[in-house]
């Protein structure tokens, strides 16, 4: 199946994020949205998922639990399940969690 970027649902996620769900399907073994981030989005525990990101260009701060490291272009970074994660920055990237995001289980600190 081909999921056409130019196509797919596109929402705000808090003040400074954009989610573009170009693979968001439940029933799946994880999911597929393009992150457009400018500024501070949070610092969230999530204990259900792991999250992967893929920097597709731009610059950030990610924090996993108490390591902090800037990423860039190219860049991909794993972020547990249960770890104190946050990102700030002026970044698009690709988030992929498994298995899919459940709100729920994903807790704002």
């Amino acid at each position: 199946m081909i999921y056409k970027y130019k196509n797919a649902p596109k929402r705000s996620v808090g003040e400074n994020m954009t989610i573009t769900d170009l693979f968001a399907e439940k029933e799946k073994t994880m999911d597929f949205v393009i992150g457009e981030l400018d500024g501070f989005h949070g610092t969230f525990i999530n204990e259900k998922n792991t999250k992967y990101y893929y920097i597709l260009n731009g610059k950030a701060t990610v924090t996993i639990n108490d390591e902090k490291g800037e990423v860039e272009e190219g860049d991909f970074v794993e972020i547990p399940i249960n770890a104190k994660h946050s990102i700030e920055g002026k970044v698009k990237f690709v988030i992929i969690c498994t298995p899919p995001f459940d709100i729920h289980s994903e807790k704002i600190i």
